[in-house]
């Protein structure tokens, strides 16, 4: 007879928004423009020692250059407690975990495309898939959309985090792996963390 059990879930997202004091026009300019035009006038700025001028230019190359880059998931930790805000988060000294026991992650995705709508929002938007996986590889649960997000901001956002509670309900002492993949819904880039797990 095939073992089964349940995955539960529960999830958080909290969003923290990056200072840069740039407007709609700047994002607009920013995404228009490559980042050697964006760096030149940054660097213009800096010959002029006109740093009311760098900052923003600065910070255009940078959206920019998040735009083009790949998506990345960094960091990925498992964790002793959900965070409370960006960067909260403790490490778990050892990943062998009792049966049963919420296996607690906390992952900062960075890249993301955030699009511009009409009323002036930005919005970042990406999904989840969760996939548990035995030693050698074999998948032996998957849940597409595990977590979809959403989140309209007056101000362009970057700096994200996430709080992922994922819980094996029935499951079996042995050795897994824990994998996300995480899918920007405004680009085509996506990412795939894992993290392995001794069930005791």
């Amino acid at each position: 007879m095939e073992r089964r059990w349940l995955v539960t879930r529960r999830f958080a997202l909290v969003l923290v928004v990056v200072a840069f004091g740039s407007t709609a026009w700047l994002h607009a300019q920013a995404q228009g423009t490559d980042v050697r035009t964006l760096l030149d006038r940054a660097q213009a700025a800096v010959k002029a020692s006109d740093h009311k001028a760098l900052v923003p230019a600065l910070e255009q190359a940078l959206e920019k250059a998040r735009a083009d880059a790949p998506l990345t998931i960094n960091p990925f930790v498992l964790v002793t407690q959900p965070a409370k805000y960006y960067g909260d988060y403790a490490p778990r000294g050892s990943n062998v975990v009792p049966r049963g026991e919420a296996l607690q992650f906390y992952l900062e995705p960075k890249n993301l495309v955030v699009t511009r709508a009409a009323d002036g929002t930005y919005t970042p938007a990406f999904d989840v898939d969760l996939q548990i996986l035995m030693t050698g590889g074999k998948v032996i649960g998957t849940q597409e959309k595990f977590g979809t997000f959403r989140v309209a901001s007056r101000s362009p956002v970057q700096d994200i985090y996430m709080n992922l509670k994922v819980t094996l309900t029935g499951a079996p002492a042995g050795e897994y792996e824990v994998r996300f993949v995480v899918k920007d819904a405004n680009s085509k880039k996506t990412a795939t963390v894992s993290h392995p797990i001794t069930m005791k």
